[in-house]
């Protein structure tokens, strides 16, 4: 199975269980809407409410947000264009596209996601739509909770981002919990989503890309969401649950729940009962330390409502139960303890997100997250003030300070101010680099890293430095040649000791005008021999020439057609190496580009009079690398101007920014054939 493993799941999932899965590398144009049977009008109703969703990614990676096209699917459930899917799909994304029955396509915003359930809601943008296009279908839910072993089910969504497809099926199990003990925990953002999720269990097949598609009932109700595929079958979030979840993240943008800072574990075997769940662990200045909890403490209901079934279906239970409270709210548990049956009230309070968002910071060179509750009891922090390192880059400021900073390590401090969050940060961070003397400034860090208080001396850049002084102009001679060997001599019939075979004479130097020709056997220059014998001697020549002043002429004496000659050339200045050429960097769509080097038009042969701006680099999984922007692309023009230069490519792309386009054209010369390149603005808004 090539599912796609959320980076969560990879850690705590068997191999065969895998979520079905974003599709990485997605890229599809609109396909026509599929054709269904006549005699299945069920299917006919609820194909034109699927979506296949694209999505841009924003991955860690080398102390970066990385960029990557993945896909999913989901479910139309408004007619205000909401689309129901999985929060894996949503999940780190910056930008959204939807593809509609019709084959038409949409961009769409994030409304809110829910890790916990591993359900997300998108909000199409249908104000691009004809004024006549017909109105979206909408799906209709039904209840989950009347799903039976046996019942027939429909698995719909777009596996591997192709067009619309369906797989039938019947329910293996209508409330699968997943054994920890065998398969483990199921990851998402921090959060396991085996805490509240009872799968509905069938054998409708899914694929990598089908998440977030609807399970639909032969009267094409939905019954689930679909997530994960495990040995051959696959499971759906039940609608019971995400239509809950769905109202909430449409009308306040995030599912409120609930939390006492109980962990509950299915009871233990050594007690030789399996009615209700053990306390395994109370948090630090929890509703429920307050209340009085203790590890070891069995609780057998919860406002009234006996803990249900057994192991993990009880532990699901009471979290169900918990979870579905408001924070303020009294949860009434009945408990045991030391054999005495007990009750207590534990007055709930909000339960925060797992996870911070990655937030980038390239003036560090790190990937930054603000510290969570979850997050601080994890790490045995103090508190929760604090920025978390989640990923450094070995060659930026972070990962090139005294000592290096890594993952893990939480910054507290610069120059003795307190920084207790991302934002901080980023404020502290401006105010110190405003007139930073060449964007540069030397900052003394504190970090947390395994309960000690490391100092660390950071060198702070706005970007990457190029700083290359001009040398000092040699001679040079147009041409391209290869040593002489004694193999090579032999072959060519020529009885010399050494020299240079000319392999390429450079069009418009005065090489060409003195009338060298590929073929000739440099042997000496004014009398002297030319040493180059082996393969390696590829720069006697060059060495030689630099020997002269530009602007003098010298003495050939060559072997050409079998005979001995001399021609007089003059030496010329050594043209401007690409090192020296003027250059820029874009920091937002993480590409480079100069001025075309003479070098460069001897490597991708271009013309003695080709113009343009040279694209030196793109970053791999930058904005410019995911349009299609390569390294040694030539920009002809940029947003329909003609480039000439650098200057004219900078220009362009001002105006770009300032006029506020969604798109960015560049026509490009690549390999000897020209393309159009269009990078998308919107998603590559600044970060500092």
């Amino acid at each position: 199975m090539n599912f796609l493993c959320n980076r969560g799941v990879r850690r705590f999932l068997w191999p065969w269980l895998l979520l079905a899965g974003t599709w990485p590398g997605a890229a599809a144009s609109g396909a026509a809407p599929a054709k269904v049977a006549a005699e299945n009008p069920m299917l006919a109703g609820v194909f034109p409410t699927i979506v296949r969703i694209e999505a841009i990614q924003l991955r860690p990676s080398d102390g970066r947000l990385t960029k990557r096209w993945s896909g999913g699917s989901g479910v139309i459930i408004s007619a205000q264009g909401h689309v129901l899917t999985n929060c894996h799909v949503t999940e780190d994304g910056d930008f959204f596209r939807g593809y509609l029955y019709d084959g038409s396509h949409v961009e769409a915003k994030l409304v809110g996601q829910d890790a916990l359930t591993d359900l997300a809601v998108l909000q199409l943008d249908l104000t691009p739509r004809a004024k006549n296009a017909a109105p979206l279908v909408v799906a209709k839910f039904g209840d989950s909770n009347a799903l039976v072993v046996g019942e027939e089910v429909f698995a719909l969504g777009s596996p591997g981002f192709l067009s619309q497809s369906v797989t039938r099926g019947v329910v293996s199990n209508p409330s699968l919990v997943l054994p920890e003990q065998t398969v483990g925990r199921m990851m998402l953002r921090g959060e396991d989503v085996g805490m509240l999720v009872r799968w509905v269990l069938h054998d409708a097949r899914i694929f990598g890309g089908n998440s977030g598609g609807p399970l639909v009932n032969a009267r094409g109700e939905i019954v689930g969401i679909n997530e994960i595929a495990l040995v051959g079958l696959s499971g759906a979030i039940p609608s019971a649950l995400a239509r809950v979840v769905a109202d909430q993240l449409i009308t306040k943008g995030r599912v409120t729940r609930g939390w006492s800072g109980l962990t509950v574990q299915p009871r233990l075997e050594a007690d030789g009962e399996a009615v209700g769940v053990i306390v395994g662990d109370v948090a630090v200045d929890s509703p429920a330390a307050r209340a009085g909890f203790l590890p070891g403490d069995i609780i057998f209901a919860c406002d009234g409502q006996a803990i249900e079934a057994a192991e993990e279906k009880a532990v699901a239970h009471f979290n169900r139960l918990e979870a579905s409270q408001l924070p303020g709210n009294d949860l009434i548990v009945d408990f045991q303890r030391a054999g005495k049956k007990q009750t207590a009230r534990i007055k709930l309070s909000v339960r925060e997100p797992a996870r911070a968002d990655d937030a980038e910071l390239r003036t560090w060179g790190a990937v930054t997250r603000d510290l969570t509750s979850k997050l601080a009891r994890e790490e045995r922090l103090p508190d929760a003030r604090g920025v978390w390192l989640e990923n450094v880059q070995p060659a930026g400021p972070s990962g090139q300070a005294e000592p290096v900073l890594r993952r893990g390590d939480v910054l507290i401090s610069v120059d003795g101010r307190r920084v207790g969050s991302v934002a901080e940060l980023r404020s502290l961070t401006d105010e110190l680099m405003a007139g930073a003397p060449k964007g540069v400034r030397v900052v003394l860090a504190t970090v947390r890293r395994d309960g000690a208080l490391i100092s660390s001396v950071v060198e702070l850049r706005l970007q990457d430095e190029r700083n290359f002084p001009p040398q000092a102009r040699k001679a040079w001679l147009g041409v391209a040649s290869q040593p002489l060997t004694t193999k090579l001599s032999a072959r060519l019939g020529i009885k010399a000791d050494g020299g240079v075979r000319l392999t390429r004479i450079y069009p418009g130097t005065k090489a060409e005008t003195a009338g060298l020709q590929v073929g000739d056997v440099i042997l000496a220059i004014d009398g002297t021999a030319v040493p180059a014998r082996r393969q390696e001697d590829t720069d006697v020549l060059t060495r030689q020439i630099r020997q002269y002043r530009s602007g003098t002429s010298a003495r050939f004496s060559l072997w050409r057609e079998g005979k001995a000659t001399e021609v007089n050339v003059t030496l010329e200045e050594q043209p401007v190496p690409s090192a020296e050429m003027a250059w820029w960097q874009d920091p937002h769509l993480e590409f480079s580009a100069r001025d075309i080097a003479f070098d460069d038009r001897v490597k991708l042969q271009l013309s003695p009079t080709a113009k343009g701006a040279l694209v030196e680099s793109a970053i791999p999984a930058g904005w410019a690398a995911l349009a299609g922007l390569r390294a040694d692309d030539i920009v002809e023009s940029a947003g329909g101007t003609r480039v000439e230069a650098l200057e004219d490519l900078k220009q362009a792309r001002d105006r770009a920014a300032k006029g506020g386009q969604d798109w960015w054209v560049l026509l490009v010369r690549r390999r000897g054939q020209t393309l159009f390149v269009e990078i998308n603005l919107k998603p590559a808004k600044p970060r500092p």
